[in-house]
């Protein structure tokens, strides 16, 4: 989304209350049909950036959390500059290019790096709802050309959307993205991956991403019954698969958790209801990987025995995209 002079990555609807600016990652109409996790999940900006070119001197952009503290960070195309705290008050940061800046381009070229680190790009923090609340500076948002030809969109729960990673980047789905060099449209909804028909449809219709990984299953095996996930999966799959024939698409069961350590027997049905519909398709382009392939480690998980450690979140990315790599 084009807003002003500066892109909002990732963002597709903004909720303007007075001079703050919230931001969504669905459109509102989508929102609006989603379960009430969803909704909520849909206002933090996971995956979320500001991008600009810098044509002034300096720029200066005020943010503001609620109900917690975020980290947000800065980056000039892939070169990591720093990191900020976003607090419950307004928070400037000023930015201006650094005196290297030439370099940084000339070893861009050298590297066949994704990003031109003249694209400024603001990482907002993804466990905090950020409100924009002011935009100073000349600035032009990227050209097509800054950035990486390739997106990647990922579907899932808390820990796609990055529950437990303590920086935005940080996520298994960013470190994916990283790795792939490629830019990742980040729709992981903590609590609400209820793979609804709204999302699903959302989802088909966009025509702004080249593959996509979707985890299926974690939010829906406490409080649904085997039947009704394998209805949701049957029209989730069928419909992304009919309307994105020519894309990859990766369908992934659940992650290892507490019941895999319980003897419990619904998750198995969960993850058999995956690979089997994936299996009924039987498409070169539609791919099952089990969660198990992703996420190796015990010491992978935090306490909860439930959502992936920082050092889950980095061995569930380099995983991921070594899986991807073999198919393209």
């Amino acid at each position: 989304m084009i807003y002003e002079n500066v892109e909002l990555y990732n963002v597709e609807d903004i909720l303007k209350e007075g001079n703050e600016i919230g931001l969504l990652r669905i459109p509102q109409r989508v929102r609006d049909k989603l379960n009430e996790n969803a909704k909520n999940a849909s206002l933090y900006p996971a995956g979320c950036e500001i991008r600009f070119n810098l044509k002034s001197d300096f720029a200066k952009i005020i943010l503001k959390g609620f109900n917690g503290n975020g980290i947000c960070e800065i980056y000039f195309g892939d070169f990591f500059e720093s990191w900020r705290l976003i607090k419950n008050e307004p928070t400037e940061i000023e930015i201006k290019y650094p005196q290297n800046i030439e370099k940084l381009e000339k070893l861009a070229i050298e590297k066949n790096l994704p990003f031109d680190p003249k694209v400024v790009r603001v990482v907002l923090p993804h466990l905090l709802i950020t409100k924009i609340i002011d935009i100073n500076g000349e600035m032009k948002p990227p050209d097509r050309e800054q950035v990486p030809k390739t997106k990647y969109l990922a579907y899932g729960s808390s820990i796609t959307h990055g529950a437990t990673s303590v920086r935005p980047t940080g996520t298994y789905v960013f470190k994916t993205a990283q790795l792939l060099n490629v830019d990742l449209i980040n729709l992981g909804f903590g609590g609400g991956a209820h793979l609804e028909k709204e999302i699903a449809d959302y989802i088909a219709e966009r025509d702004d991403w080249e593959f996509g990984t979707f985890e299926l299953g974690i939010n829906m095996v406490g409080g649904f019954e085997v039947e009704e996930f394998e209805r949701r999966v049957d029209y989730f799959i069928e419909t992304i698969v009919n309307k994105k024939k020519d894309k990859k698409l990766f369908f992934i069961d659940i992650y290892p958790f507490y019941l895999d350590f319980e003897n419990g027997e619904k998750q198995e049905k969960f993850r058999e209801v995956v690979k089997n519909k994936v299996k009924e398709i039987n498409k070169n382009n539609v791919i099952h990987i089990s969660g198990f392939d992703v996420l190796k480690s015990l010491k992978g998980l935090t306490y909860d025995i439930l959502h992936p450690s920082p050092f889950g979140m980095e061995e569930m990315g380099y995983n991921l995209s070594n899986i991807i790599k073999q198919f393209f």
